[in-house]
């Protein structure tokens, strides 16, 4: 059976899914047995999926880095300049993946906020309500 344009009933747009019902739906598939080592693994595959994302943003963020022009670095030969400059990279490899962290994290809870702009904190959702992000917040680290 084919209905014409007019005959289709208009479907309300989708809401997104609050934190509480992406619970449920993760306590619900945890009780039950044949859904436990599926919610798992789909869990797994979440925290996996996220962790290449912030690996694949941390890579974007160090090339962008290596392009700074050579005339910018400092260039000193001694030890105590080596061992400092090497503390240096530590010290910006760790803000980097920190900062693909904060913002793979706040694409994630922000996903469903058209308003958001990752450089205004105040446009930013607390608590947003993706499966996605239920998931991995019930992941044991």
């Amino acid at each position: 059976m084919s209905f014409s344009a007019k005959e289709v009933p208009a479907q309300p747009p989708a809401s997104p899914m609050t934190r509480e019902q992406a619970q449920n739906i993760i306590d619900r598939a945890s009780k039950d047995s044949f859904l436990a080592q599926e919610i798992d693994q789909l869990r797994e595959k979440c925290c996996l999926f996220i962790g290449e994302v912030m690996q694949e943003v941390n890579q974007a963020l160090a090339e962008k880095e290596k392009r700074t022009p050579a005339l910018l670095r400092s260039k000193s030969d001694s030890t105590i300049s080596l061992q400092a400059a090497g503390r240096e990279r530590e010290k910006l490899a760790k803000q980097r993946r920190e900062l693909a962290e904060a913002m793979v994290i706040g694409a994630l809870l922000n996903s469903d906020n058209p308003g958001w702009n990752p450089l205004d904190p105040s446009t930013a959702r607390s608590g947003g309500g993706s499966l996605l992000l239920a998931l991995l917040k019930s992941a044991e680290f």
